[in-house]
Parts: structure tokens; sequence; C-alpha cells
């Protein structure tokens, strides 16, 4: 959302070609994205809510991976969220043409917000990561005592982690403000100040969204889950091959180990697949500014901006399909979830039945 304010900005800031006819801005894709996007939203949220009360079950709750499912399912959520009031913003804003979300903020607020937004959505990628890493660990690994998968190492991993992110983004609290976006309806909104944009620029869309978000990210995700990939295929044909003379107890666990591991290796992979739109396209657009005119910039760039906003849903599945792989994968998370609901209805039929007791006394 705050790329797509700072790329419009950028190229209507050029006078020399506006007498230049474009094409008129197809409105398909955002209708797509502002009539999905509270669904999503909505869904999501749900979904994440109840996969935290399944990971802070007796039974899962010691789990390291628990620890990393119930951040992310925390950041996803606060994700959701914003990209709702984003959208409601960009409605207000670039349709109606009227003051925004963030029309009556200040520039301490605006800086705060542009911090907290872009450290929760690193904190959500990189805990994919970490995850990714858990996963590696116990695969190739599993009879090591390695701290990364006890439950301190998990929290302490996810606060250092928390602490790096915050780190790398302290840069936006010096090069944000509350400026004028659009002078003739006197919209305001959280943008880099004149001396820093270019920079600013530089540092959102290459260190920020390509580096840390995707490129790094996903590189880390490929070299864990083909590792894992490759133990797993290779102690398969390893025990086709031999006599089989395993316990049935390591048998089973190693089942359990593997069920595991696909649901998260799913998670991750999710991540990539839903991510690649947006950021093949936000790469296009990039390299179009760079080395063709600004005449061919704003041509492509309204050209795709339907396909952008597609993007942009396609990417906020990320945040919201968590829940439905944990029970399309999870043979554990589908039983513990099942009984909390066994629970509630238990529960539900003791209060309906003590309530009839106590009518029928008083009849």
């Amino acid at each position: 959302m705050e790329q797509m304010y700072e790329v419009n900005r950028t190229l209507n800031d050029s006078t020399n070609i506006t007498d230049i006819p474009l094409p008129i801005v197809p409105k398909w894709g955002f209708w797509v994205k502002f009539v999905i996007t509270p669904i999503i939203v909505f869904v999501g949220i749900a979904g994440n809510v109840l996969s935290f009360i399944v990971m802070k079950t007796k039974t899962l709750r010691h789990k390291s991976y628990s620890h990393y499912l119930c951040a992310l399912a925390v950041f996803d959520t606060m994700t959701l969220m914003i990209r709702q009031v984003e959208s409601v913003d960009e409605y207000l804003v670039s349709h109606l043409k009227s003051q925004g979300v963030f029309q009556h903020f200040n520039d301490g607020s605006c800086k705060f917000y542009n911090f907290i937004v872009h450290v929760i959505t690193l904190i959500s990628s990189w805990l994919v990561v970490l995850m990714a890493v858990e996963r590696l660990l116990a695969v190739c690994f599993p009879f090591k005592n390695v701290y990364l998968r006890k439950e301190t190492g998990a929290a302490l991993a996810i606060v250092i982690l928390f602490i790096t992110v915050c780190l790398s983004q302290l840069f936006r609290f010096t090069m944000i403000e509350h400026a004028v976006y659009d002078d003739t309806k006197d919209i305001q909104h959280c943008l880099a100040t004149p001396e820093y944009r270019e920079m600013y620029t530089s540092l959102d869309v290459y260190f920020f969204l390509w580096t840390l978000v995707f490129f790094l990210p996903v590189t880390c995700i490929v070299i864990c889950n083909s590792f894992v990939l490759y133990h797993i295929f290779r102690v398969r044909k390893d025990l086709h091959k031999g006599d089989n003379h395993h316990s049935y107890r390591n048998d089973k666990a190693r089942g359990r180990r593997h069920r595991s591991t696909c649901m998260l290796l799913i998670v991750t992979t999710t991540y990539i697949v839903t991510l690649l739109p947006l950021f093949t396209l936000s790469l296009i657009v990039d390299v179009t500014i760079k080395v063709g005119s600004l005449e061919t910039a704003r041509y492509t760039y309204i050209t795709l901006i339907p396909y952008i906003d597609i993007s942009v849903s396609i990417s906020l599945l990320n945040y919201a399909v968590n829940f439905f792989i944990y029970v399309l994968s999870g043979k554990r998370f589908r039983f513990e979830l099942q009984k909390i609901f066994r629970k509630k209805q238990i529960i539900k039929r003791s209060f309906t039945a003590r309530s009839t007791r106590e009518e029928f006394c008083m009849q």
C-alpha cells in the first residue's frame, strides 16, 4: 500500500509529460481486492485465533514449533487487521478522493505507525524461516539436544528476532513524516520526507521488500526444505532396502514427526507461492522505472495496477490459510481441535441439564 503511494507520487511529480495521454486505469482489480480483503481478514483472524488456542493445549504447548506457530498466529492477525485498515484508506483516498484514515495523524504517529507495520510484516516472514530451521534440526538431527528445539530456545529465538527486526527498521523514524499527498484535495498521508525520498524508496523497496521480505527468507526456506526432503527420502529409501528391524514405537514416532514436518513444509511453501506474484510485478515496475523512459514507466504501472491489486489479495492469503493447512495436514492438530469443541458441547449440555432440573424443581 505504501509503495503504491510512493510510486504514484514519484511518477506524478514529473511535469514534463503531463500532456501525454495515458490509458484509463482499470478498476476491476481494485474492486476484486476491496471485496475479497474483508472476507480473507475475517476468515483469517478466526482461523488464527483457533490455531493459537489449539497450540496452547496441554498436548502441544510444550512443542518448540507450537511457540513459533502461536507467535505466527498473533502477528498474522495483526497483519490482516492492518491490511484491512489500509484497504479502507485506499478506497477513501484513491476512489472517493477524500481524506483517508491517516489524515489526522501527525509526524510522530506516522513514524510510529510506519515502523510498527513493517516490523510486524518482517516478524511474520522470519517466523516462517525459524519454523523451517526448526524442522531442519528436528528431521536431520533428531537425537541431538538442540537448544532451538526447546521451549526456552524457541522463546529466546522469537525475542532475538523481534529485537533484530526493530533495529533494522529504525530508519523509518527519521525519514517518515505526515506529508501532503494530493494538493488539490488537501489529502495528507504518511510518506517519506522530500530530502530522504530517494533514499527511503531504495531502503523500502530493495532492503525491506526484496531482501528482508522475499530474497533472504525464500533462500533460507528453500535451503532448509531441500535438506529436509532429501533426508526424508533418503531415510525411506534405506528403510525399503533394509530388513526393517525397527521397532513399532520408533516407526510411530517417526510417523508423527514426519506429519508435523509435512504440515510445516506446506506452511513455508505457501509463503513463497503467495508472495511470488506480488514480488514479480513489483520487480517489473521497478525495472521499467529504472531502465525505460518515464512515459513507459507510467504506462506500464497503470496497465499492471489491476494485477498488482489481485497479487496483493493473493499475498494476503499467506496470513489467513495456516489454520486450514494445520487442519488438512496435522492429525494431532485435528484431534486437539475436536477435543476443544467436544468440551464445549459437554459444558453446554451440563448447563442445560442443570437449568432443566432447577426449572422442574421450581414448578
